[in-house]
């Protein structure tokens, strides 16, 4: 296997994992967590929808605040250690542009996370007028915070270069991973894989911050490694037939 390749495959790995490990966070911790400290009952968990009795402002809202709380953790992780950079470079990505995602998309489908607990609060229009102006404000707090780390001068030290090659070939392969395990639900399988496609949307802006020119890209190795790869397609698989074909209680 030639440099490139095994370049590709680290990338895929990393870029899946990424994914797995937001979304699990989102609907596990987030949703099915808070739903078992209130007492709700579960009724559907997947990798996209969740479902529980009796509604619950705090399970409909749980998931987005799980994903900041473990973002600003990774985030932290990530200004004390250059281990696994690029994985948790991803990981903190995704799981804060999943929560400003979350908000816009309440805004704009009425059927989102926020959608039920703006409701309690303000009518409309101004319910919709506050999730759009919160949505975009929080994508332009996470921009810069993200953008902060890339320009600091340890980046320079990094152990694994973020580049924007790199996290553009990532992040395509996580799409592509959302989307497939979208495909396990045989309820609807098309609009599970698309709604897969839609959560991972919400992450695109990584794909427009300021990463700095790095030199340590040319010549950093791209180690094999096999066990690693394959542990992440068990896992992958392991997600599909899970949350991807979805628990039903």
């Amino acid at each position: 296997m030639n440099k490139q390749n095994k370049k590709l495959w680290y990338l895929a790995a990393i870029g899946i994992l990424s994914y797995m490990v937001a979304d699990i966070i989102h609907e596990v911790i987030g949703h099915g967590g808070t739903s078992l400290i209130t007492g709700n009952k579960i009724e559907l968990l997947t990798m996209v929808y969740f479902k529980s009795s009796p509604g619950n402002i705090l399970v409909d809202i749980g998931g987005p605040i799980a994903n900041l709380f473990f973002g600003g953790l990774s985030y932290y992780m990530l200004t004390k250690s250059s281990f696994a950079q690029l994985f948790l470079f991803q990981v903190t990505a995704y799981n804060l542009f999943w929560f400003s995602g979350t908000i816009l998309h309440s805004a704009i489908s009425h059927t989102g996370d926020w959608t039920f607990a703006m409701k309690e609060l303000l009518s409309e229009p101004y319910s919709k007028i506050l999730l759009i102006s919160a949505g975009i404000l929080f994508y332009m707090m996470i921009l810069r915070i993200l953008n902060y780390y890339l320009s600091l001068d340890t980046n320079e030290q990094q152990t694994e270069p973020l580049t924007k090659h790199n996290i553009l070939y990532s992040f395509i392969f996580a799409a592509l991973g959302s989307f497939v395990a979208g495909l396990f639900y045989a309820t609807d399988r098309l609009h599970s894989g698309l709604e897969g496609l839609l959560e991972m949307a919400a992450s695109l802006p990584i794909l427009f911050l300021k990463f700095r020119k790095n030199t340590i890209d040319k010549t950093y190795q791209f180690r094999q490694n096999y066990y690693v790869e394959l542990a992440v397609f068990i896992l992958y698989i392991a997600f599909c037939l899970t949350l991807g074909k979805g628990i039903t209680n």
